[in-house]
Parts: C-alpha cells; sequence; structure tokens
C-alpha cells in the first residue's frame, strides 16, 4: 500500500505506534483471518452433502451449523432453529415437542404425529390414543401430504390453507382476495391435450416440467392472445405485472400428476369456510399461544444457545419440561393442601 511506502506516513504514526499499534501489522491479522475462513470454506464446500428441503430441492445451508436453517422471524430473519409444540387444551400442558432447523414446519408433521400418539399411548394406555380427537395445527403444516398422513392414520385434524383469511368475509381489517380463475375454469380437451381458457383462447401443453418435489405437465396460452383480453385481470396474477408492458402477460396451467385418490386440500378448504369449523379452529390460538409466550416472555427462554438439531432439540424439550412444570405447581399444591386438610380432620375425628 501507498502508506508502506510513504516517509511521511511512517514518521507521522511513530509517535503512536506503541499505543495505536502498528497497522500493517493489524493488516496482516485481518489477512490471516480472512485466509482461514476461505480454506474453511472451501474445505466445507468439499465434503459437505446438498442440504435438501421440504420440497427436495437443495436448499441453502450454513459453514457454521450446517442443521440450521433461515428462519424469518418478527424482525427479520435469523439463522436457528423453530421449536414446535403440541398442547392439550384443556391445561396447556405440552404433549410433545421437537426442535427443527428447517424454515418451513410441514416436513416435521408425522414425526410429530409418531411423537404424540407414543407420548399418549404411554398416559392412556390405550392403542389408538388420538381417535376421536380434534387436532389444530396451523397453515404452516397446510400440505396434502401432511393431509394424506393424518387421514391414514384416522386422525381428525383441521389445517387451514394460507388463504383461508381471504375468503372470509366477515374477518374485520383485511382486504379481501379478488377472485381470479381457477383450473376448474378450464376446459380439458383430451383429443388434442389442451385447455380452453374462459376467453375461449387455446393453452397448449408445453410437456412434462418438476414443481418443487412433484411432477406435471405445463399448458401456456400464446403471449398474443392474453395480451389484450379483457379478463386478464381475473385470469393473471398482478404480481406478474413487474414486465414493462401488459402485453407480455400470459397465462399458465402446472397441472400436477395425481398422487392420491382423493384431494384431501381442496376438501380441507370447504371444511374451513363452514363457521362451524372455523369457531373450533379459532381456539387453536388460545391453546398454544399462550405456551409459547409463557416459554419466550415469561420464563425468558427466548434463544437457543447449542448448535447440531439434536443438542438445540434437547434445549427445547428442557423449556418445555420447566413450562409443563409451572403448569402443574398450582394444582399440586392445591392437592397438598386438600390431603393436609383432609388428614387434619380426620386425626381430630379419631381423638374425638
Amino acid at each position: 500500500m501507498e502508506l508502506d511506502k510513504s516517509a511521511d506516513a511512517k514518521k507521522k504514526q511513530a509517535p503512536y505506534k506503541k499505543t495505536m499499534g502498528d497497522d500493517r501489522e493489524r493488516r496482516e491479522r485481518h489477512r490471516a483471518r480472512v485466509e482461514k475462513k476461505i480454506e474453511r470454506l472451501e474445505k466445507f464446500l468439499k465434503y459437505a452433502k446438498p442440504k435438501l428441503g421440504v420440497s427436495g430441492a437443495e436448499v441453502q445451508t450454513n459453514v457454521t451449523d450446517p442443521q440450521s436453517a433461515k428462519i424469518k422471524g418478527p424482525h427479520g430473519y435469523i439463522q436457528g432453529y423453530n421449536g414446535i409444540a403440541v398442547a392439550d387444551s384443556g391445561n396447556q400442558v405440552i404433549v410433545c415437542a421437537k426442535a427443527v432447523g428447517s424454515g418451513p414446519e410441514s416436513g416435521a408433521f408425522p414425526e410429530m404425529l409418531d411423537r404424540l400418539e407414543a407420548t399418549m399411548k404411554a398416559v392412556t394406555g390405550e392403542e389408538k390414543p388420538l381417535k376421536g380427537t380434534l387436532n389444530l395445527a396451523d397453515t404452516g403444516f397446510f400440505s396434502e401430504g401432511n393431509l394424506q398422513e393424518a387421514a391414514q392414520r384416522g386422525i381428525e385434524v383441521i389445517i387451514p390453507d394460507p388463504q383461508f383469511r381471504q375468503r372470509d368475509e366477515e374477518f374485520e381489517g383485511r382486504k379481501q382476495a379478488e377472485k381470479k380463475y381457477t383450473v376448474e375454469d378450464f376446459e380439458y380437451n383430451e383429443k388434442d391435450d389442451s385447455y380452453q381458457c374462459p376467453a375461449g383462447k387455446t393453452l397448449e401443453c408445453k410437456g412434462t416440467i418438476k414443481l418443487r418435489n412433484n411432477e406435471g405437465k405445463k399448458y401456456q396460452a400464446s403471449v398474443g392472445d392474453c395480451g389484450q383480453c379483457p379478463l386478464a385481470d381475473m385470469c393473471i396474477s398482478k404480481k406478474k405485472e413487474n414486465l414493462s408492458k401488459r402485453s407480455k402477460r400470459v397465462r399458465t396451467l402446472y397441472i400436477a400428476e395425481k398422487k392420491y385418490e382423493e384431494n384431501l386440500s381442496e376438501k380441507m378448504k370447504e371444511k374451513i369456510d363452514d363457521p362451524a369449523y372455523r369457531e373450533l379452529y379459532s381456539r387453536r390460538q388460545q391453546i398454544i399461544e399462550p405456551v409459547f409466550s409463557d416459554i419466550t416472555y415469561c420464563k425468558r427462554m427466548n434463544r437457543f444457545m447449542l448448535r447440531g438439531e439434536e443438542k438445540v432439540d434437547a434445549q427445547w424439550q428442557l423449556y418445555c419440561i420447566v413450562h409443563n412444570i409451572g403448569k402443574c405447581i398450582i394444582p399440586l399444591s392445591e392437592k397438598y393442601v386438600n390431603e393436609c386438610k383432609r388428614k387434619k380432620k380426620t386425626g381430630q375425628s379419631r381423638a374425638a
């Protein structure tokens, strides 16, 4: 650098060298740290295996803790883990919990059912302890696979889709979503393997594609048909209007291969639109949200301090145990006091 070659600069810095340190040495230490980080990164890229997300596609990983994930929180994105818990509606006691190193929680649903069933078997002694019970989960767990998993186990669940609030006309303070044309509004032509849109235009098959962990066919209209179509606003999402010209908008259909005989996602949408089931689902917030508030706010256990999913899961289990102890203290104290009163009264009667 120019400062290293400048005699005038060295003369000016000489009086402060003892207290402020040598700038050249500081830069050498900085370069050594950077080279060490590069060496560590190259080693990680050489031996680390790709991390797959819930969809089956590769996701971004972390060199320091590869099992953690980028998670969206109230103050932005953080690198960490999600703590999942299931609580009973009567006492808000956590019956099973798990920490997962992924942003989406939906992939942990089958394992959570395994843990829940195992816990309730130990408590009740029944072979099918979840039969006849209603289990509520938030929209993050909504997927066809999770609904099919619950159905195969014979478990009744309410897991609404992410857009269910926008369909609720009575929900205050939220703008209702504009109705868009769905696949059901398009007519399939088996002879040409094409679809006809509500405006009478044809969507041709563009071949088979892979979308996330599903495969299916792609059908697309021509740019000229959609550009000046009067029904375009009802057909094409406004999110695609980042193009400079309206004429470049085009409607595309993705028809995934049918994996299951019954479409439970559509049934769940109809179910959650029923006011009776909406009222039942509204109780989820008063059951589980106070549990997380008690752990994170009241007991100040608001962050994980370990690395690795196994260690973080153990810490999360301890947090949940602390919460459960707090829930049990009052009823156990009352039981102890009543028992003492009963013994005292019985002893007085015998003495008389």
